[in-house]
């Protein structure tokens, strides 16, 4: 059995059909690209190579382009290479971020949505101490695993149980070289202090260091995505994209709230590179679960917001729902919806359901505030701003250009769990319908959130 034959029965499958394969020409992913061309061979996948080539090493880095070319000519794997700008940086986190924009970017123009990469055990101890040295929680120190997901594709990583040693005499057996980066070398980089120094040094003091603690990231990966998926969950029930449910937080642990507020704001926020809150953002984002009101700021020029019963995320555009012309049956609004149905006799409250007569909606439709929009509160004489309407009933600033409305010209009608304008006055003698509005209305005046709670669209 050859050196990479005995590999490749230690090693994780790789994926069947196409996938794209991170190729530095370093020893990992030089094991790993040939692991790939026997696994074609055996007709379990269809790999594409793809080289970046930082431009920060000169014509070392044009040798290690060149020598990933040839090999993937040797196998027979179609080969890309990306030339990536870093704009004078040359930190870790500048080539990464540049590397996965190059194989997104790929991914995007092929329609491959699974990306594999070379990590290998050692690299999962290093991040793992890496991070554990900067102060993360277990969040953070969720290093990586064989099966990501990453904005929409799939990364795998067949080497992660595997040594670094274990990788390169597998390729020293069979006859194989590899280019070594003389930047691995550098301590510029914290990567190879941990490696050449720290590692070593724990080695000495307990042999197999550096397995057990990948054993123990591994361990913490798989308790972190159970968490994660709970408060995914939680989410799912009490939060949509701007707004989340103060008192459904309350009732979790402190350390959950945290949780579930990051994941929301992960998946909300704006779209950043480095997306996550600070332990300090995190404790001011949760103290507002604690409180009547308050602001707090967040990074992308955005903030969160305290509300009664809920906790708000701002300065984010936002699709607004585009005005549509009232019909019968059921109209879709963005969260909302308004129905039309036979009247059962009786006026409604206003807020949610209101009965007209049938002709009473012709020319209506369903949009949210404008300026210079009017009221004739029902059962009032003269009209008034919607402006000072809303303020006279409490609704909170934060829900005014979400509310539904159903108006005629700039005179609003209904305003969704608010009240009435100039409706007729109810007759049960009159050919009516009853209009009842859909879906949960936060702000509503006089009910509560766990009234809200129930109602889902």
């Amino acid at each position: 059995m050859t050196g990479l034959e005995a590999l490749r029965q230690k090693a994780g499958k790789l994926p069947e059909g196409r996938c794209l394969i991170g190729f530095s020409g370093g020893a990992d992913s030089t094991a790993l690209i040939r692991l790939a061309a026997m696994a074609r061979e055996d007709g379990e996948t269809r790999p594409e190579a793809i080289h970046v080539n930082h431009g920060i090493r000169g014509e070392d880095a044009d040798r290690d382009e060149a020598f990933c070319r040839e090999v993937c000519r040797e196998l027979r794997i179609p080969f890309h290479t990306v030339r990536v700008r870093l704009d004078g940086r040359k930190d870790e986190n500048a080539c990464r971020e540049a590397r996965f924009r190059a194989f997104e970017d790929r991914m995007e123009e092929t329609g491959v949505r699974t990306l594999v990469l070379a990590h290998n055990r050692d690299d999962l101890a290093e991040t793992f101490l890496m991070r554990l040295m900067r102060g993360s929680g277990l969040e953070g120190l969720d290093c990586m695993s064989e099966n990501d997901q990453r904005n929409g594709y799939t990364i795998r990583r067949p080497l992660l149980g595997t040594g670094r040693t274990e990788i390169r005499e597998a390729l020293r057996q069979d006859g194989y070289g590899w280019r070594e980066d003389k930047t691995n070398q550098s301590p510029y980089y914290l990567r190879n202090e941990v490696r050449m120094r720290l590692i070593p040094l724990m080695a000495e003091m307990a042999p197999g260091a550096a397995e057990r603690i990948a054993r123990t990231a591994a361990i913490l990966s798989e308790e972190n995505r159970m968490l994660q998926e709970e408060a995914e969950t939680f989410l799912g029930i009490h939060s949509t994209a701007n707004r989340i449910r103060t008192g459904a937080l309350a009732q979790l642990p402190e350390p959950m709230q945290k949780r579930v507020l990051r994941a929301w704001w992960k998946e909300n926020g704006p779209k950043r590179e480095e997306r996550g809150l600070s332990a300090a953002q995190t404790e001011a984002l949760a103290a507002l679960i604690r409180k009547e009101r308050g602001k707090v700021n967040l990074p992308g020029e955005t903030y969160a917001e305290r509300s009664r019963g809920y906790i708000h995320l701002t300065g984010i555009r936002r699709e607004t729902p585009e005005e549509t012309a009232y019909q019968s049956g059921e109209i879709r609004f963005g969260q909302y919806a308004m129905t039309t149905g036979p009247s059962e006799g009786n006026p409604g409250d206003g807020k949610r359901i209101q009965e007209v007569p049938e002709e009473f909606t012709e020319g209506c439709v369903l949009r949210t505030r404008r300026p210079g929009d009017r009221i004739r509160p029902f059962g009032m004489d003269g009209s008034r701003k919607l402006q000072d309407y809303l303020t006279d009933r409490k609704i909170e600033e934060i829900w005014r250009d979400e509310i539904p409305l159903l108006c005629r010209g700039n005179e609003v009608l209904l305003v969704a769990g608010v009240g009435a304008g100039a409706v007729p006055a109810w007759n049960a003698g009159n050919r009516n319908i009853r209009l009842q509005w859909r879906g949960e209305l936060p702000w509503a005046c006089g009910e509560s959130e766990e009234e809200n709670n129930g109602e889902r669209l």
